[in-house]
């Protein structure tokens, strides 16, 4: 499962945290196809698509922040890293500038795998090395969901790569460092193993809170143990319960309330990425029921405390 696999990992600062993050998966369209005939999703069904949706953090890398903000999953933000600059695609259901004319298997391997339809291997600003950990209940859910939102025409602007990036460097980084996860049949459904197959597979926490070796891979010796540098540049905090470092002092009642309203047991409150992730855009943590967010808060218990103090950059 998910669960027992290794912390994902991608590249650089690409790798945006929650909501942010997810399902980055179609900087560039492939070519269109005709979906294959299925059965129309039941408002239950495209529901719990909506909640999966908010558990990644609400996609929020796919909607360009402005006043006002561009529509939801129209895509257009910029990502900036040491091997060129790409823009998160439009994943409504655009015919022409979105993925209406991807299967439902098309976007889950875009999401699990990493693949468009023609074959192309997607960067991993979107980190389908995590998101291969996903359920392929709660892929189906989401693909259900997706399809509901509102369709914008608005085309992805071209990524601008470094020579050579993506026929040498990426595969060759993605052979050395991927994990190798092994989805569940199902996704567990309470206590600790949820809250794990939560923070690894679908809010991929580690992405943002672990911090990076000189491959910029995850260290996963000190998973969750901070980053001074982690995505845009912000400092990802220590979330691992080392008592001194991290949130071995917040109670599980303190981290569950944390991840529904933001509000951390001192008085402050989240801000930057964190925040975005907990608002989301068509949901996000804050959506989460309350016994997912103390499964998820159990498991962080679970998880081997790090000495490792990150300061937030003013």
């Amino acid at each position: 499962m998910a669960g027992t696999g290794r912390p994902g990992r991608a590249l650089g600062r690409y790798v945006l945290p929650g909501a942010l993050f997810a399902l980055a998966f179609v900087a560039v369209i492939g070519p269109l196809t005709i979906p294959s005939p299925s059965a129309a999703a039941t408002p239950a069904e495209i529901a719990r698509g909506k909640y999966v949706f908010g558990a990644t953090g609400g996609c929020g890398c796919h909607t360009e922040s402005g006043n006002p903000p561009k529509p939801p999953n129209s895509g257009g933000r910029k990502y900036e890293g040491p091997f060129g600059t790409v823009y998160s695609s439009n994943i409504t259901p655009d015919p022409k500038t979105g993925i209406g004319n991807w299967t439902d298997e098309q976007i889950i391997t875009a999401i699990r795998l990493g693949r468009r339809p023609n074959g192309e291997r997607l960067v991993p600003v979107h980190p389908y090395t995590v998101f291969n950990g996903m359920a392929a209940e709660d892929l189906k859910m989401l693909v259900a969901f997706l399809r509901t939102v509102p369709p914008v025409n608005r085309p992805t602007r071209p990524k601008k790569l470094v020579p050579l990036f993506e026929s040498l460097a990426l595969p060759a980084w993605l052979a050395a460092f991927a994990p190798r996860e092994t989805p569940p049949a199902a996704a567990p459904a309470s206590g600790a193993a949820r809250g794990e197959y939560l923070v690894r597979a679908v809010a991929h926490c580690g992405e943002c809170h672990s911090p990076r070796t000189m491959t910029q891979a995850t260290d996963n010796s000190r998973f969750l143990g901070g980053n001074a540098t982690g995505p845009e540049g912000a400092a990802m905090p220590n979330i691992t319960p080392d008592p001194d470092t991290g949130i071995g002092k917040w109670s599980e009642e303190e981290i569950a309330d944390y991840l529904a309203s933001g509000n951390k047991p001192d008085g402050d409150v989240a801000g930057g990425l964190m925040a975005e992730v907990i608002e989301g855009t068509l949901a996000g943590y804050k959506d989460l029921t309350k016994a997912d967010r103390l499964a998820i808060a159990k498991y962080l218990k679970t998880v081997p405390p790090v000495k490792n103090r990150v300061e937030p950059k003013k």
